[in-house]
């Protein structure tokens, strides 16, 4: 089962408050109570006494034996008669048969430097005995563990709920910012949905989602310019389809009501229906190769272009010389040395062969068609930055400068061709081509006159 995020934030946010509570009072409730040092003090006097009835020559081992029964840890003990004697001891400074004054327990120490503060006890074997020799001992303070212990349990403990209730606020305040960051997401993308692609999708809280309102903002506009070229597409086509088709209406009518007065008349008719029909025929083609680009899955391959272009030179060689024009193809710069062998270090080019041939195509037919006789077109290979770079140029009258950032567009016939055959559909073709290989395209205006449009392919 999936969960909505706010979902996940709440389940989160409630684990996180709730753990420490738990957490909080098992850990309290664990603690160890202090002992009464009272109680092992007696046991282990009592331990002794009972020792010491049985074999009054007891040993320190004997005491600390004593002691360990008790629970009693004892670091030192000496054995005192009534008269102050040292019977038995392990204190460094209290030799056996030192004779022991009350001054000597409270002036010197009995232990060495390293451990200031003894835990002395000096108390009798046998308290209903006034010949019970004294026992003095040191101990390691036995409940000092158990409070260690629970101070480092308190330190964690404290730690650790301040660590939960530290996240658990930050859980709360990232759950609010996320969620109204979500819902503006939410309402803008709404929006977006029903259509109004002008509507900005504005992004806040955390940088993820800030970074998500960029993509579908980016994505918005991409598919706002996308519809739009489609429209201006459609309206494009319908203009170009009007013409054509009222022609060949109204020509058709005028067969039909026998308004050719004579043979000549009706094959003139005949003939200009034909023209329309081919020129309807040509934009549909047009449009379907178009369309295949816009959407295809172009398969590449590497591609020897001086080959190539060797190949299409020879082939637009024919065309020229039937129209009339010159054509100048091979490798080399405009307004310098042209060469019909490449260069040293021509690479490869991955390309879909068959629509980089149909762009070149385009590209020289386009320059044919507005070079008048006599004129001559250009076809160069050139490298830039060891790249190749496709040049066609024409002594034609080339674009006015307002006009060159749309001959790329749909549809668009400068003022130039307004009065010549096509449907603005040819560099459109290119630019697509172009676009779909990663390259780069540019057009700009000869001097005198001519255009000049180069495209420069990857390797």
């Amino acid at each position: 089962m999936t969960l909505k995020l706010r979902t996940q934030f709440f389940i989160l946010t409630v684990a996180v408050t709730l753990f420490p509570i738990i957490f909080g009072f098992l850990v309290f409730t664990n603690q160890q109570t202090k002992r009464d040092p009272r109680e092992p003090t007696r046991a282990f006097l009592n331990e002794v006494a009972a020792r010491w009835k049985i074999d009054q020559h007891l040993s320190i081992e004997d005491i600390r034996d004593a002691g360990e029964a008790a629970g009693l840890p004892i670091i030192n003990a000496a054995l005192i008669a009534p008269d102050g004697a040292v019977l038995i001891s392990s204190f460094k400074n209290l030799p056996v048969g030192f004779k022991l004054e009350v001054a000597d327990l409270v002036k010197p120490p009995l232990l060495p430097a390293e451990r200031p503060r003894p835990e002395l006890r000096f108390l009798p074997i046998d308290q209903s005995l006034e010949t019970s020799p004294l026992l003095l001992f040191d101990i390691q303070p036995f409940w000092s563990r158990e409070d260690i212990r629970n101070k480092n349990l308190m330190l964690v403990s404290s730690f650790a709920l301040g660590a939960f209730l530290v996240a658990g606020l930050m859980s709360l305040l990232i759950l609010r910012s996320t969620n109204r960051s979500i819902k503006n997401l939410i309402n803008d993308t709404a929006t977006v949905s029903r259509g109004k692609l002008d509507h900005e999708v504005k992004g806040s809280g955390a940088e993820e989602l800030r970074s998500l309102a960029d993509s579908i903002n980016r994505m918005r506009i991409t598919l706002r310019d996308m519809i739009t070229r489609r429209m201006n597409m459609l309206i494009g086509v319908s203009h170009d389809l009007k013409t054509p088709i009222a022609l060949i209406q109204g020509y058709t009518d005028a067969l039909s009501d026998n308004l050719a007065s004579d043979e000549a008349t009706r094959v003139h008719y005949l003939e200009i229906i034909r023209e329309k029909s081919a020129q309807l025929e040509d934009l549909v083609s047009d449009l379907i190769e178009f369309m295949k680009i816009d959407d295809f899955d172009t398969p590449l391959e590497s591609v020897d272009v001086a080959a190539l272009m060797t190949s299409l030179g020879k082939r637009f060689e024919e065309d020229a010389r039937l129209l009339g024009l010159n054509l100048v193809h091979g490798y080399g710069t405009l307004n310098g040395p042209v060469s019909l062998e490449p260069p040293q270090g021509m690479p490869k080019v991955k390309m879909n062969r068959m629509l980089f041939e149909r762009s070149v195509e385009n590209l020289v037919s386009n320059a044919f068609r507005y070079t008048g006789p006599g004129g001559t077109v250009e076809m160069l290979i050139a490298l830039e930055d060891g790249l190749p770079v496709l040049i066609v140029a024409d002594n034609g009258p080339g674009v006015p400068p307002e006009e060159l950032q749309y001959i790329f567009d749909a549809f668009y016939r400068g003022s130039h061709s307004r009065q010549e055959a096509g449907h603005g559909l040819g560099l459109t073709i290119v630019k697509s081509v172009v676009d779909v290989h990663g390259w780069s395209i540019e057009a700009h205006n000869r001097m005198p006159h001519g255009l000049i449009i180069s495209i420069k392919m990857k390797a």
